[in-house]
């Protein structure tokens, strides 16, 4: 048997995705460098969630919008598609530049990195991990996948809900 040096940081990140896929680190590598054995498709999303990239951003609503920006990178297309079968799509085809700065300001509306597209963000957090949910099945994430971007978003607010209790 061979050994393999990783730094902390790589290690931890290769025993959270294995974790994320039921398998040890050492089948997880074996499935990524092996072409005989089934692809890990949508594990870039994985690799993503554990990435410096993505936990440097503390708040659920960096999270959010972080995740929002990967797929529409990653999936342009389809995330496209998918925000224009929005229920709210068509309604703001009609609206003046001035109508849509209003509704902007008041849906406190954030810019989606690399993208022409806005996140409403007083929507509740229920809401926001729903549509990241559907985002991510519409694209063809694999459930498990899907379930670590969910625990990856309520990450978040879970570390700030412990630190209050802790700090009471």
């Amino acid at each position: 048997m061979k050994t393999v040096e990783l730094s902390e940081e790589a290690y931890e990140a290769l025993q959270r995705l294995a974790a994320a896929r039921n398998r040890s680190p050492s089948e997880l590598l074996a499935a990524m460098l092996t072409a005989s054995q089934p692809p890990l498709a949508g594990d870039n999303l994985l690799f993503f969630l554990t990435s410096p990239e993505f936990t440097a951003h503390r708040g659920p609503a960096e999270r959010y919008l972080a995740l929002l920006a990967w797929v529409a990178g990653n999936y342009a297309g389809d995330f496209a598609d998918f925000i224009s079968h929005q229920e709210s799509g068509r309604r703001y085809l009609t609206f003046s530049r001035d109508d849509i700065n209003e509704v902007r300001a008041r849906n406190q509306a954030r810019p989606i990195d690399g993208t022409p597209y806005w996140a409403v963000m007083t929507i509740s957090d229920a809401a926001k991990h729903r549509f990241a949910r559907q985002l991510l099945e519409f694209v063809g994430c694999h459930d498990e996948t899907v379930t670590q971007a969910g625990d990856a978003l309520a990450g978040a607010e879970a570390d700030i809900h412990q630190f209050r209790l802790a700090g009471r």
